[in-house]
């Protein structure tokens, strides 16, 4: 062989080897225990839906998922072991708008940067923020709720599971658009939140469905509106906002799996696909739907453009009502 054609020939090894290798890396992973991080408590709607994502996973590679809950400061410690931890696939975050957009519009002096170090990967599901009150409260519907606030000529006041939560955001969004005077009692924990407003400790509470449900169901609190531009299946005889006269107002709670940013385009995309499949199938629609959630899946490109655009939205709303907090606060 000619030396020419030799050189040639290793010109264009040193080109495929590397790329070879990169391939196989995609193909190979993953090979040991994948960890799936949730910022927050078991039993939230970020903690059940997590559970169903390491099942998919497991089930797909046959590779054990781990869950950890770190809850704290509204989901960024959680994120920030995620944004520290190395770009390879085996450090996972089941997060959505409450951890990973809200904290960055409304947290000031936070030590990493959230949109830019955590990567979106799939989305699994959204769910309704339904308005809640004490059993016994005069009002039925969203109309009587506001004119008997306002008659009162008194704060109303609303709880959340923690400052920058999306339940905190929705009442805020609640407030701008009704000219209540809105004082906020957050609370460590969701159950917290729903035990209070059914013991009339609270006016109101906007709440996700999963954990608000069964309270619902065993008639401990009343169900004045969801928040969706649709009825819930799982309430179909609650209205939206919408429906009582709040046009536009339509928000969801939304949840993904994401990723250190800089992780491999292969595994991203092995990701992305095992997750989108198994979202979209009908078992696991369904195992959603019983959790309170409804599907909605989004692949790892479709998923980024979204959270872009949410943060754009709640961060006008966050401006809007002055809502700002430092880093480290309660």
């Amino acid at each position: 062989m000619e030396r020419r054609s030799l050189l040639k020939l290793l010109a264009a090894g040193a080109v495929c080897v590397p790329y070879n290798r990169l391939m196989a890396k995609g193909q190979d992973y993953p090979t040991h225990t994948i960890h799936m991080l949730v910022g927050s408590t078991p039993g939230s709607a970020t903690d059940l839906a997590s559970r169903l994502a390491a099942e998919i996973l497991q089930n797909k590679y046959e590779q054990t998922v781990v869950v950890e809950n770190k809850p704290g400061a509204g989901g960024v410690i959680c994120m920030i072991d995620v944004a520290k931890a190395a770009p390879d696939g085996y450090t996972l975050q089941l997060g959505g708008l409450g951890h990973n957009v809200i904290p960055p519009v409304t947290r000031t002096g936070l030590p990493i940067d959230i949109p830019n170090q955590i990567m979106a990967i799939a989305q699994a599901a959204e769910f309704v923020n339904v308005l809640v009150v004490r059993k016994n409260h005069p009002a039925n519907n969203l109309q009587e709720f506001i004119d008997y606030q306002k008659n009162r000529k008194k704060r109303v006041l609303y709880g959340s599971n923690g400052i920058g939560s999306s339940s905190h955001m929705t009442s805020e969004l609640f407030g701008i658009r009704t000219g209540l005077n809105l004082e906020h009692v957050p609370y460590k924990a969701a159950s917290d939140a729903l035990i209070g407003t059914a013991n009339g400790d609270l006016d109101l509470l906007f709440m996700n469905m999963p954990p608000t449900l069964p309270i619902i169901q065993t008639g401990q609190l009343k169900a004045l509106a969801v928040t969706s531009s649709y009825r819930a299946r799982q309430l179909p005889d609650v209205p939206t906002m919408q429906e009582q006269g709040m046009s536009d107002f339509d928000v969801t709670s939304w949840l993904g799996v994401y990723a250190p940013a800089g992780l491999a385009p292969e595994i991203v995309q092995n990701l992305s696909d095992t997750l989108v499949e198994g979202f979209g199938s009908q078992k696991y629609k369904q195992k959603f739907i019983n959790a309170g959630f409804e599907p909605k899946v989004r692949n790892a490109k479709e998923f980024a453009e979204f959270n872009q655009a949410e943060l754009k939205r709640w961060g006008d709303v966050a401006k809007k009502a002055g809502v700002s907090l430092p880093y480290g606060k309660a």
